[in-house]
């Protein structure tokens, strides 16, 4: 389940001023002092929005700033050798770190190598794979802006111990998150793959004996699902904070999520039938709720609340590959709209639902009726 950000201080803000310049802040963060250059995003009386050149994100109130200077320079990202840099200094070798390169993604772990180069190929995948699908569709996604970072534990003490360093408290069963504030995904080894006698090693065979272990599909669509989200915030297919409604994030992750065993890595292309959605929706649909669509529209807490969370993931998937499939050039111009909102765009129930229908339907008696066939015949 996606990391849920409690950024309730964005969306009162009063917009004043933007800074044009290279910013340099000092301030108090979880305890401690950092000192950060990037640029601030939004600035009020009651504190401001900090985009560092990494990618992250910092909510600093007033009382929080030491100091504060600026100059001329444009924002400019870190270049890798900058960002690895930083990355060793925030998770030494000592300490047992590691770091892997790749194209789209810096790997930093505790757990095995083989394990590392197993996910690292499959973000790979899961990223160029996510672009073109969307791009073929008629959106036009770019490359992420920064490297994405993704930190691999190998057991799951201190993959909640570094949440905990993030002001996080989880619930024991999640074992992996996407943060829109610091822009990673972090998760553990979730099916001991380091333990195999080969887990240093990401040869096909050792892969294949992954991939037979019980918890297998379970563990790559958890991955991918996290996956998904990072990339999708940093591709153009949303924006970090904007009001986005949460069944469409959401819709999408599970989209992409859907575990491929035949395939060598686990996971390829989507479309496929999220089976364990799927009968997750039948059995909702069976007990006929009421107006399920616009309610999961209207509000984001069903996707949220633990009495309510399997339906509405279930109906998210199922929404998103419905229209995805029978109402595509619909559904892409939606996506567009949803793309382009800012983080100080308007947002309450009443918008979601004419943003809806002046997409889709406004019957949605017909609409459900039509979803509810399509669905009982995957």
């Amino acid at each position: 389940m996606v990391f849920r950000c409690f950024l309730i201080f964005v969306s009162i803000f009063l917009f004043l001023d933007f800074s044009f310049g290279l910013e340099y802040i000092e301030f108090r963060h979880l305890g401690a002092v950092r000192n950060e250059s990037g640029e601030i995003l939004i600035e009020a009386r009651d504190g401001l929005v900090f985009k560092s050149r990494d990618g992250q994100y910092f909510v600093i109130t007033p009382e929080n700033i030491i100091s504060r200077k600026e100059d001329n320079k444009p924002f400019q990202v870190y270049s890798i050798k900058e960002y690895v840099k930083r990355l060793e200094l925030e998770f030494p070798q000592t300490k047992g770190y590691r770091i892997m390169e790749k194209p789209h993604f810096l790997i930093v772990y505790t757990t095995s190598r083989g394990f590392a180069q197993w996910y690292s190929r499959l973000l790979e995948r899961v990223c160029n794979g996510f672009k073109n699908y969307w791009n073929s569709c008629g959106l036009k996604l770019t490359d992420p802006e920064f490297p994405l970072v993704a930190i691999i534990y190998s057991n799951r003490d201190d993959f909640f111990k570094h949440a905990e360093s993030e002001g996080l408290k989880l619930s024991r069963n999640i074992l992996a998150y996407y943060s829109k504030l610091t822009n990673r995904v972090v998760l553990c080894d979730l099916a001991g793959f380091e333990s195999t006698r080969e887990g240093n090693k990401s040869d096909s065979r050792t892969i294949n004996q992954y991939l037979r272990q019980p918890d297998a599909l379970f563990n790559i669509a958890t991955v991918v699902h996290e996956a998904t989200h990072q990339i999708s915030m940093n591709n153009g297919m949303q924006q970090r904070f904007s009001p986005y409604p949460l069944w469409v994030a959401e819709g999408i992750a599970l989209f992409h999520e859907t575990p491929d065993v035949k395939d060598s890595l686990g996971w390829s292309l989507p479309p496929k039938v999220n089976k364990i959605r799927l009968r997750d929706l039948r059995n909702y649909i069976q007990k006929k709720p009421v107006n399920p669509i616009q309610n999961m529209i209207k509000d984001d807490n069903l996707l949220r609340d633990t009495n309510t969370v399997v339906d509405n993931y279930a109906m998210a998937w199922g929404l998103t590959y419905f229209l995805s499939k029978t109402k595509n050039v619909q559904f892409t111009n939606y996506l567009k709209k949803l793309a382009a909102k800012k983080p100080q765009s308007e947002d309450s129930p009443e918008i979601r639902i004419k943003e809806f229908e002046e997409h889709f339907s406004n019957d949605w008696e017909k609409l459900y009726k039509d979803y509810n066939k399509f669905i009982q015949k995957l």
